[in-house]
């Protein structure tokens, strides 16, 4: 196992060499009921953990040895401040790998959200502070917010409070350097049956658009105006509608 992970990391990461600016390097190890105390973290009891329980340090160390200039991330869901014991296990994780030496150089919220199950902003604003400490990254990497009501008005406008929260979370952090949605139309999300993109089946923009707009005009300093479709240029931080890029799985744990 340990093996075939060098060999995959090795290749993939040789093959993209100055291509590629960061690389999501392990991706969801944290178990889903590990408690966080105490600054104990679980991973998932899975055939990595079995076969290669370093399979984590593994990777980061293959990683930085084949590419140096590479920014190296650890990417988990439920880590953004609204699970608390899993926002701490995936903190405590990677705490442990900076006390210890392991390379690595930020941290992905994946930020999929219910409008019945999200977090407060400065809970956001704290997580993202605590890896800032640790001085790493963090990146918004998968976020969409899925409509547990369905097509209402009230979910929509609830579902644009989130995203622009999200975003607003992110630019309010100044170690927060990406911020991504997990698609494009809702038609075409992992999610589809409810509806957590910005734009609708038929690419037509959302409440949430207008949100993450506004807040980028805020954030730009442009005057609002009647047109909501005013063009925004971001200057520091990248915002982008679907899978970065600059992030790829590489000892990739699946759903």
């Amino acid at each position: 196992m340990k093996n075939a992970i060098v060999d995959h990391i090795t290749t993939v990461l040789t093959h993209y060499k100055g291509k590629i600016d960061t690389w999501d390097i392990v991706n969801e190890a944290v178990d889903d009921w590990s408690s966080g105390e105490n600054g104990t973290f679980q991973l998932r009891d899975n055939f990595l953990t079995r076969e290669c329980p370093d399979y984590i340090d593994i990777a980061f160390k293959t990683a930085r040895e084949v590419d140096p200039e590479v920014k190296l991330y650890y990417n988990d869901y439920n880590n953004e401040g609204l699970y608390g014991s899993k926002t701490d296990s995936v903190y405590n994780l990677v705490k442990d790998l900076v006390d210890r030496g392991v390379p690595i150089d930020g941290v992905g919220l994946q930020y999929h959200l219910h409008t019945n199950a999200y977090p407060e902003y400065e809970k956001v604003v704290e997580t993202m502070r605590r890896y800032a400490e640790l001085g790493l990254e963090v990146q918004i990497t998968e976020m969409d917010v899925n409509s547990v009501e369905g097509k209402t008005e009230e979910a929509f406008a609830l579902q644009a409070k989130l995203y622009g929260e999200g975003l607003r979370a992110c630019l309010d952090s100044p170690n927060c350097t990406g911020f991504i949605v997990w698609g494009v139309g809702d038609s075409n999300s992992w999610r589809s049956n409810g509806y957590p993109l910005a734009f609708d089946a038929n690419y037509a923009p959302k409440p949430a658009y207008y949100a993450m707009l506004n807040v980028l005009k805020e954030y730009n300093n442009v005057e609002e105006s009647d047109d909501q479709a005013d063009e925004v240029d971001v200057a520091d931080t990248t915002v982008d509608a679907d899978v970065d890029s600059a992030e790829e799985d590489s000892a990739d744990e699946q759903n």
